[in-house]
């Protein structure tokens, strides 16, 4: 196989030579990390529910015969051995890309997601498919985006499911590495933030008996696109840093004896989260690999005040800073071989089981002639919860994957939703403390 050098810069190290082999992608700190771990069964699944009879297999695969023209990360397998371990381009046969699953009648489309998830991938192939599920209730079926975590981390999967459906265009262009040197203030930030990753974690689980299935347990709130631009409107926060404030709010109600009356000091700094952070570049569609990195911050759950409750979210997810720490960890992401490994390995042995927290965009269904789109987030080892909220264009949805132990989660989605009524409704009576 031919070999092309690139010349890589380091901000900040050195320049050195790194030979790659045509075709192939190195991996980042994030798929390093990820092979660490048995990482076999970590897949996830985006899909649509749509009204009709399913399209056959056929269909689908006259759809999807440019797939990999319009999206090149799917057109590539994990290579290499042990350290060396990289992404390579491979051929594509459909054939073994799209699935057709009919199940009874009666099950719910999650519950069939759940089984649909977890089917074999055929070896030496993409670890991805497009799933065709039907039975499980007339004139409606799924048309599903399954794929490994290996091959794509959560944001990627968002992104390359929509363009899977509605035709679009994700160009594969390799990252380029930083050409400057990293700035002072993106040093600072990186050192003020590093000792949230390290404090101890807040009692945050109910006590009540645990749910006695095997299977991780996964509820959904859908909440109203336009509560959240008011609430924006009448602060000045965004999106994201609202979605925080509504779910740091729900797991107080969830739980208000960790929260409230006599606190130690762990309770009342309140509950470590990670809020997952692209390291893509805006503008950049290379779906390929895991590049996602976790913010450390608190959720305020003991702060009585829901519009306090944003204020302080506010402050710990500033969007300046979170875009210098951005930087800071995309430049260790692309660290060499030895030290990149190295340093998967101390971010694995180092990582706290906290919930992650992940927003990402999404289409609205109606667009990709859907009823619903589903989710089902990876379930990764140490995670005891994660919520995934997908941000539509009238509709913000919040996906909450529990481990089957957490007891009394059913209530999380009525409470999501109170959440976000008490903030609209403070806002609304004080708009005095409006301004954040």
């Amino acid at each position: 196989m031919k070999t092309a050098q690139v010349i890589v810069k380091r901000p900040g190290m050195f320049t050195r030579t790194r030979r790659t082999a045509e075709g192939t992608v190195p991996f980042s700190v994030g798929d390093k990390s990820i092979h660490l771990q048995d990482s076999r069964d970590w897949n996830a699944i985006a899909a649509l529910r749509r009204r009709g009879a399913p399209p056959t297999a056929g269909e689908v695969r006259a759809r999807l015969s440019d797939v990999v023209e319009r999206i090149p990360a799917l057109g590539h397998r994990v290579g290499g051995r042990g350290w060396r371990r990289y992404f390579e381009a491979c051929e594509v046969d459909l054939r073994h890309h799209v699935e057709e699953l009919r199940f009874p009648a009666g099950r719910t489309p999650e519950q069939c997601m759940k089984e649909a998830v977890e089917r074999p991938w055929p070896p030496g192939r993409p670890p991805w498919s497009v799933q065709i599920i039907s039975g499980y209730r007339a004139d409606e079926h799924l048309l599903a985006y399954r794929v490994s975590h290996v091959l794509q981390d959560g944001i990627a999967i968002a992104m390359t499911g929509q363009s899977l459906f509605s035709g679009e265009r994700l160009p594969f262009v390799p990252a380029q590495p930083p050409g400057n040197k990293l700035s002072g203030r993106a040093l600072r930030v990186g050192l003020r933030l590093a000792p949230r990753f390290f404090l101890p974690s807040a009692r945050w689980l109910p006590a009540d008996e645990p749910d006695a299935s095997e299977e991780w347990q996964r509820y959904t709130a859908v909440l109203d696109r336009s509560d959240f631009d008011d609430i924006g409107r009448r602060t000045g926060a965004g999106t994201a840093q609202i979605c925080l404030a509504v779910l740091c709010g729900a797991l107080r109600a969830w739980t208000p004896g960790h929260w409230t009356g006599a606190l130690d000091r762990r309770q009342r700094r309140g509950l470590p989260a990670y809020l997952a952070m692209s390291l893509r570049a805006q503008r950049e569609t290379n779906c390929l690999g895991n590049r996602v990195a976790g913010l450390p911050l608190t959720l305020p759950c003991a702060e009585p005040s829901p519009v306090r409750r944003l204020r302080r979210i506010a402050e710990q997810a500033d969007y300046r800073e979170v875009n210098d720490f951005r930087k800071l960890l995309t430049s260790l992401y692309r660290a060499p071989n030895l030290l990149g490994w190295l340093f998967a390995h101390v971010v694995l042995r180092g990582e706290k089981p906290r919930p992650i927290v992940t927003i990402i965009p999404a289409a609205d269904p109606a667009d990709l002639d859907a009823e619903e789109l589903l989710a089902l987030p990876a379930r990764l080892p140490k995670q005891t919860a994660g919520f995934l909220v997908t941000v539509g264009t009238t509709k913000i949805t919040v996906h909450c994957v529990l481990r089957p132990f957490v007891g009394d989660a059913g209530r999380l989605p009525g409470l999501i939703a109170e959440s976000l009524t008490e903030l609209r409704t403070a806002l609304i009576n004080r708009p005095e403390e409006s301004a954040l």
